[in-house]
């Protein structure tokens, strides 16, 4: 009657500690999935700011450059007016469909509020005339002759619209800048009422589930002392189990385990048919029944049966065999054994014996717990190589940084030391009053060419150990400016292509480390694949850089070099590149073959 009125109590208990749960995992879930909802829906948000703000800044550009055709009159700055008016121009109304429709390629989906639709609205009219006045002006520009007259008009209508669309994009970037903070305002207001509702629904357990059930708890505690007692007791009991456990593996572990002296453990006749089987192996293997066949009894325990009749041939032909074997016990415990297995003739050695006067003999020793001490030790000198394995990876990290600052230090004294001192010797030639005689006018304009490359070769030096505009202006720029000096210097072709416009700073170190090794792979294009085109690619996600070296070099055998090692001569560049992208969390491939050229493969994420 007792145990019944404690079950129907517990099972009471149970239910509604199950409604209390399930109404609290209710709350939870509901907070998560209104708050996930809201995150979703602000995803794009900061995107849609920077584009719009960009899409001023790209206005701006447009009128700058439709107003500097006035005043160019060399046809080779109005081309590259109407190069960089191009490409502004496209940028200009790609961001602009963007941002109405939305574009995957810029990150956005175009969900405008009523108010911004209503924005670009007014602003369209503006907008569509700038495009076809810029349109009409770069028509005239690509035009052999043209006339300024015919310019005029079409870039005071550029300049007029672009006030009207500038004052107006300002608005539109404030409402997106509005909705944003309105956003957040709400989401904070939802996970306010969310918190009352989930303390009103612990409040109401507390009242009415959990202060009844407590009730009934303190009714069974008489009954549950005696188990409590009898559990902590049971604890104690697992406890020393425990620690006894682990006393005898430490023990087990630390024992240099000797192998046993072989000893007889089976005798057969030419057929493998068991005439005698130790005692020894007997209690090892814990087997009720002695096997009868020593070949097949291998056989069940999984060895090839070709294996065993070659086994069978090669004893019956006089040869003993040497090897471990290994077999199970009754318990399916694995017991291995180190045998020999001896060809004994019963005749003497004159005599032509027959097959069946050829006895075997099965001498061995259990080495199973050697074995297993050599796992163990297997074991712990591979955490001990994977820690000097980090360690050195930690060292190696330490070293390129610290090449890196002594890169920073040598270009900063060449810079400000040397390049200083030679500019200043340039300038008191340039300022040498020079007397009429011819030959000391040669030398002296000699001296200053002279001079001039050497400050132009100091300058590629200092901008080869740490070029100062990868911390001003960042990565695509300076590798742009890289791949133009590199080509010039070497008088070849070394390209760079921003397919995806990207913009983005990295981490410092990132922008160093990334540098450097595409600065390794044109270097190696150029010095090993004597390469005569080499271009270097960027395109971006919105979670990964990627980039490409391609060159059309020699190429090269990438599996002889893995094989000789990254330390060989050749591969240390390639060692350093791959050392160098796993150090910012990065992926690099190669892709190469002989004769074919090789491409570089590098992604690195951006966040």
């Amino acid at each position: 009657m007792d145990n019944h009125l404690t079950k129907g109590r517990f099972d009471k208990l149970g239910l509604w500690y199950m409604l209390a749960l399930s109404g609290i995992a209710g709350v939870i879930i509901s907070t998560q999935i209104l708050i996930q909802r809201a995150i979703n829906k602000q995803q794009d948000d900061s995107r849609v700011i920077n584009v719009a703000g960009r899409q001023r800044m790209l206005s701006q550009q447009i009128s700058k450059n439709v107003l500097k055709i006035n005043t160019e009159l060399f046809k080779d700055s109005i081309q590259k007016i109407q190069r960089e008016l191009t490409g502004a121009l496209q940028l200009w109304k790609t961001s602009h469909q963007g941002l109405l429709q939305g574009d995957q390629t810029l990150g956005l989906k175009g969900q405008n509020s009523l108010i911004v639709n209503q924005m670009f609205r007014q602003i369209q009219p503006h907008y569509q005339a700038m495009v076809a006045h810029t349109d009409t002006i770069l028509y005239y520009l690509k035009k052999p002759v043209y006339a300024q007259a015919e310019l005029r008009p079409h870039i005071n209508k550029v300049l007029f619209h672009e006030g009207v669309f500038l004052q107006q994009m300002d608005q539109i970037v404030f409402q997106y800048d509005e909705e944003a903070r309105t956003k957040v305002i709400s989401l904070k207001q939802t996970e306010i009422a969310l918190l009352i509702i989930s303390l009103a629904i612990i409040f109401f357990e507390v009242a009415f589930i959990f202060m009844p059930t407590s009730k009934n708890v303190k009714r069974t505690v008489a009954s549950l002392i005696r188990s409590e007692n009898i559990a902590k007791k049971m604890a104690r009991e697992i406890e020393v189990l425990y620690n006894t456990l682990e006393t005898s593996y430490q023990q087990l572990a630390d024992v240099d385990a000797e192998e046993e002296q072989p000893t007889l453990l089976i005798k057969t006749d030419t057929f493998g048919n068991i005439t005698y089987f130790s005692e020894k192996l007997q209690n090892l293997l814990e087997f009720d029944h002695i096997p009868i066949n020593l070949f097949n009894w291998l056989e069940n325990e999984g060895y090839q049966r070709e294996f065993l009749d070659g086994l069978m041939d090669s004893v019956t032909a006089g040869e003993s065999w040497n090897g471990e074997v290994k077999v199970q016990t009754q318990d399916g415990d694995f017991l291995w054994l180190n045998t020999h297995l001896i060809p004994v003739f019963n005749k003497p050695d004159n005599a032509e014996l027959p097959e069946d006067d050829i006895e075997m003999m099965v001498v061995g020793a259990n080495v199973t717990e050697l074995k297993e001490a050599k796992e163990r030790s297997k074991e712990i000198n591979r955490a001990r190589i994977e820690k000097q394995v980090k360690e050195k990876q930690h060292r190696s990290v330490l070293i390129l940084e610290g090449q890196e600052e002594e890169r920073k230090r040598i270009a900063r004294d060449i810079h400000d030391g040397i390049g200083q001192m030679l500019i200043a010797l340039k300038f008191n030639l340039e300022a040498t009053i020079i007397a009429d005689h011819q030959q000391t006018k040669l030398r002296i304009q000699e001296s200053r060419g002279i001079l001039k490359n050497i400050i132009k070769e100091v300058r590629r030096v200092a901008f080869n150990l740490t070029p100062s505009s990868l911390n001003d202006f960042g990565l695509a720029p300076t590798i742009k400016k890289f791949c133009t000096e590199v080509g010039e210097l070497m008088g070849i072709n070394v390209t760079f292509e921003n397919k995806t416009h990207f913009i983005n700073r990295l981490n410092t170190k990132v922008e160093t480390h990334l540098y450097r090794i595409i600065q390794e792979g044109v270097n190696n294009a150029i010095k090993y694949a004597q390469a005569t085109q080499i271009s270097v690619v960027f395109s971006h996600n919105l979670h990964k850089l990627n980039i490409e070296i391609v060159d059309n070099g020699t190429g090269f055998d990438y599996a002889s070099l893995q094989e000789k090692g990254h330390f060989a001569e050749s591969g240390h560049g390639l060692f350093n590149m791959r050392e160098r992208a796993s150090f910012i969390n990065g992926q690099f491939e190669i892709e190469t073959a002989v004769g074919e050229g090789t491409k570089i493969k590098v992604g690195v994420p951006i966040n």
